[in-house]
């Protein structure tokens, strides 16, 4: 040992002093346990989707961005001196495809990670794949804008509460991420379109202020400012179109109802000025009234010349048609006076 470097018999140890040796020993921490940044946690993992964890199943872990690790990274963890919130990369090598996640247990078997269902597709991994997971630090984030995967999205009422709600399952988000939540029994797909501050990597949602924007969903259709017009009336003559193309007009026969229409309001007027039997035939305006039968005035007379009674003044009259009640200015009505019926002698 000489100026204070360990030096051994073949040279192996040439150029490290004591607290390198004890640094190297403690697993990364120096004697105040400092972090050293440029020891990471990276290991393999064989990768599978919580379903297929064992015991209880527990189809909420689908919808958050947590994964569980084995005991083992645990203890490599904290001897590496991780600080919190444990954040990590999850690349599948073999395409290069990137995505983060937080931790939310360690209880996997030792060599197994398992995923959430929506980042194994992400990842493009099968179960028993192989993923690279490495500790990593990642930026708070302070805006995320996001697109639906359905315009089904739009039935929620309030979207920013329930994305609020759901995001308290994730610590991280990255883009191109098509992450899942579950509301009311149904399952919405969501893509991470854009994240600040502006990184290549992802950000962080713990314990921040973010500030959500919101894409229209995919598939989703403007309403047409052709639908929200008033068309005009088929009486000017305008042909409103149907969805095969044709007009509405040519469908009903439209000109042939006019024309009829036409006729029939010939007949009608004729009709109010003269009276018609049930068989058709006109009936005379100078044709006296046989014996026996009460004459009924017309609707259109007991109008133009008013009265001053709901039915006819001929109290004989007992099938005159019932007349507006018009009454000088300032008198009331209070009913007609009871007449008793006289007893049969």
């Amino acid at each position: 040992m000489f100026g204070g470097y360990y030096d051994d018999e073949d040279g192996r140890g040439a150029g490290m002093n004591p607290a390198d040796i004890w640094r190297a020993m403690s697993g990364g921490r120096s004697g105040y346990g400092a972090y050293d940044p440029h020891q990471k946690f990276s290991e393999y993992f064989r990768c599978y989707p919580v379903v297929m964890m064992p015991g209880t199943e527990r189809d909420n872990l689908n919808y958050g961005g947590k994964i569980i690790l084995p005991p083992s990274a645990l203890n490599k963890l904290t001897r590496l001196n991780i600080s919190y919130p444990m954040l990590f990369e999850l690349t599948n090598e073999e395409l290069e495809l990137k995505s983060h996640a937080g931790v939310l247990e360690f209880i996997a078997e030792e060599g197994r990670v398992y995923l959430p269902q929506w980042m194994m597709e992400r990842l493009a991994l099968q179960p028993g794949s192989l993923v690279v997971i490495t500790s990593t630090n990642l930026p708070q984030g302070s805006f995320v804008k996001i697109e639906p995967q359905s315009p089904d999205f739009l039935d929620i009422s309030d979207p920013k509460a329930v994305l609020e709600n759901a995001l308290r399952n994730f610590t991280t988000l990255t883009v191109d991420d098509v992450f899942e939540i579950k509301y009311n029994n149904k399952i919405y797909r969501i893509r991470v379109l854009e994240i600040k501050p502006s990184s290549k990597t992802g950000i962080s949602v713990v314990e921040t202020d973010l500030e959500v924007d919101f894409a229209p969903p995919v598939g989703y259709v403007e309403p047409s400012a052709r639908g929200t017009s008033t068309p005009q009336s088929m009486g000017s003559g305008s042909l409103v179109p149907t969805p095969d193309g044709h007009s509405m007009a040519s469908l009903i026969n439209y000109r042939q109802l006019a024309s009829a229409s036409g006729s029939t309001a010939s007949l009608s007027s004729a009709a109010a000025s003269a009276g018609h039997r049930l068989s058709g035939r006109p009936v005379s305006s100078r044709t006296s009234t046989p014996a026996g039968q009460v004459a009924v005035p017309s609707l259109s007379d007991t109008l133009s010349k008013g009265s001053e009674f709901a039915v006819s003044k001929n109290k004989s009259d007992v099938r005159a048609i019932p007349a507006p009640l018009r009454l000088p200015f300032g008198q009331l009505f209070f009913g007609y006076p009871v007449v008793p019926l006289k007893a049969k002698g």
